[in-house]
């Protein structure tokens, strides 16, 4: 049997969201790298537009590199840990998630009567 990991809302939605943000700088670095590399409208030679190119390629692939670890850490720390778990205890927990569940499935139906 599969355990899964519990994580905390909050910090793994904010985890999500600056991971999609770094993802699209990230892109949009390799954007440039291209258009830079190409060189089609500009006067400077061929071979420095290369290592302009270069230079922001190798960026995006450390900035990559960076928010996957960066990623790792926020959901690291979204876990929600053994401590928290004795703490609050098992029943409370589960009698939470089981009442957001009956809340979910509640809130299905009346979509599905409505429609």
């Amino acid at each position: 049997m599969k355990k899964y990991t519990k994580y905390d809302p909050e910090k793994y939605n904010k985890a999500i969201k600056y991971l999609a943000l770094r993802m699209i700088v990230a892109v949009y670095l390799s954007y440039l790298a291209f258009k830079i590399a190409s060189g089609d409208d500009t006067k400077m030679s061929r071979t420095l537009c290369w290592i302009f190119g270069g230079v922001f390629m190798a960026a995006s692939i450390c900035f990559i590199i960076y928010s996957n670890k960066a990623h790792r850490a926020a959901l690291e720390d979204a876990k929600i840990g053994e401590e928290y778990m004795t703490e609050v205890g098992e029943d409370e927990i589960d009698t939470v998630e089981a009442a957001v569940e009956e809340t979910d499935t509640d809130s299905d139906i009346s979509v599905n009567e409505n429609v």
